[in-house]
C-alpha cells in the first residue's frame, strides 16, 4: 500500500483528547491500627508517606499479578505434554516508602504512624483506587522494615523505608456482588415458590470463582439453589448437570446457614448458625462447579417449600481479582 493510505501515526495530543481525561490512581495503606494513608495518587504525601519508585525498592511486578505456575504432565516416551493445572503462590515483594516529617507532626511520628500500620500477626490492606474501582490486598509483614538513612532523620525529616510484604491471599478484592430473592407466598401448608437470583463473573477467563449463599428462614423450611455445570467437563458430565439443581436439608428452628461452594473451603461447604453440623445432614452431597470467568450476568431459579412470606435466600459472587485494576472492559 502507498500514498497516505498506510496514514501516520496519531499525535499524542490527539489519543489524549480521544480518551477523554485520563484516571488518576491512587494507592492507600488501610493499616492494622485503623490507619488510612494515602501512599500515591491525589492526596500522596499528606500524611507524611509518598511511595516510591521502582529504583528505591518498590518491587511492582511483584504485586500485580497474581504469580502463577503451570503444571505439565508427560509419560516417559510421549511427544510434549498434557495441561495439568495452574497453581498461584503467594505474593511476596517490597515497597518503598518516602518517609517525611510534615508541617503538624515530627518525623518520628510521621514513622511511627506508618510502622503501626503494618503487622506480623495481623492483616492491614493496600487499597488501589482507579476511576469507579477499589480493591484491596491483605497482606503482613514479611520480614523487618529496612530504614535506609544517611543522618539523622529527626534532624533531616526524611528517611527511605523498604517494607516486605506478603499476601498469602493473592487476590485484589471488591466487595462481593449480592443478589437475593425473598418469599411473597406461604408454603408452609404445601406448594413450592419459585424465584430467581442474578450470578456474574467478570473476571478473565481464567479466573472461576465460587458463590455463597446465605439460606433464612424457619423450622422445616427446605430451598432448592443451583449448582449448574455452566459447561465444565470436569467430571464428564457437562452436559447431565447443565441444570443441576441442590435441595438442601430441612433448616431447623432459628437456623440460618452459609453454604461456600468452593471445594478446599477450610470450614466447609455448609455452616449453621446453631452448629447443628449441617454437612452431616447433607449427606455427602456437595456442591461441584465454579463460576466460570468471563459469565455475564445471568439469573439463575431457586425455588423454597416450607416457607412463610418474608424467607430469603441470598448469593453473593466474590470478585478476587489477580490484578489491582483493569479487566471490566
Amino acid at each position: 500500500m502507498g500514498g497516505d493510505a498506510a496514514g501516520a501515526a496519531p499525535a499524542r495530543e490527539d489519543l489524549d483528547a480521544a480518551v477523554n481525561i485520563p484516571e488518576a490512581t491512587r494507592i492507600l495503606i488501610e493499616g492494622a491500627g485503623g490507619q488510612r494513608l494515602t501512599v500515591a495518587g491525589p492526596g500522596a504525601g499528606t500524611d507524611g508517606v509518598v511511595l516510591a519508585d521502582v529504583d528505591s525498592g518498590t518491587q511492582f511486578e511483584d504485586f500485580f499479578e497474581a504469580p502463577t505456575t503451570t503444571i505439565w504432565n508427560a509419560t516417559a516416551y510421549q511427544i510434549g505434554a498434557d495441561f495439568g493445572g495452574a497453581r498461584e503462590e503467594k505474593f511476596d515483594f517490597t515497597l518503598a516508602f518516602h518517609i517525611l516529617a510534615t508541617p503538624t507532626l515530627s518525623w518520628r511520628g510521621v514513622y511511627e504512624r506508618f510502622r503501626l500500620a503494618f503487622s506480623f500477626k495481623r492483616d492491614c490492606g493496600l487499597r488501589a483506587e482507579v476511576g469507579d474501582s477499589s480493591r484491596l490486598l491483605t497482606v503482613r509483614l514479611g520480614a523487618k522494615p529496612a530504614v535506609k538513612v544517611t543522618g539523622d532523620p529527626n534532624t533531616d525529616g526524611y528517611a527511605l523505608v523498604v517494607v516486605p510484604l506478603v499476601g498469602a491471599y493473592p487476590r485484589w478484592c471488591e466487595p462481593d456482588v449480592v443478589s437475593q430473592f425473598v418469599t411473597t407466598t406461604d408454603t408452609t401448608a404445601g406448594g413450592t415458590e419459585s424465584g430467581w437470583v442474578t450470578v456474574s463473573n467478570p473476571l478473565p477467563v481464567d479466573y472461576e470463582i465460587w458463590p455463597r449463599w446465605i439460606v433464612q428462614g424457619g423450622k422445616g423450611i427446605v430451598w432448592t439453589i443451583p449448582d449448574f455445570s455452566w459447561g465444565s467437563d470436569e467430571f464428564e458430565r457437562a452436559e447431565i448437570d447443565r441444570d443441576r439443581k441442590f435441595v438442601l436439608p430441612p433448616l431447623l428452628e432459628g437456623e440460618h446457614v452459609v453454604i461456600d461452594t468452593d471445594p478446599l473451603t477450610r470450614f466447609g461447604q455448609g455452616n449453621s448458625s446453631i452448629d447443628t453440623g449441617f454437612p452431616a445432614r447433607m449427606g455427602g452431597h456437595r456442591f461441584c462447579y465454579p463460576l466460570p470467568g468471563g459469565t455475564a450476568e445471568t439469573k439463575v431459579p431457586v425455588s423454597v417449600t416450607g416457607a412463610p412470606v418474608g424467607a430469603g435466600v441470598q448469593v453473593r459472587c466474590p470478585r478476587p481479582w489477580p490484578r489491582p485494576w483493569g479487566g471490566l472492559d
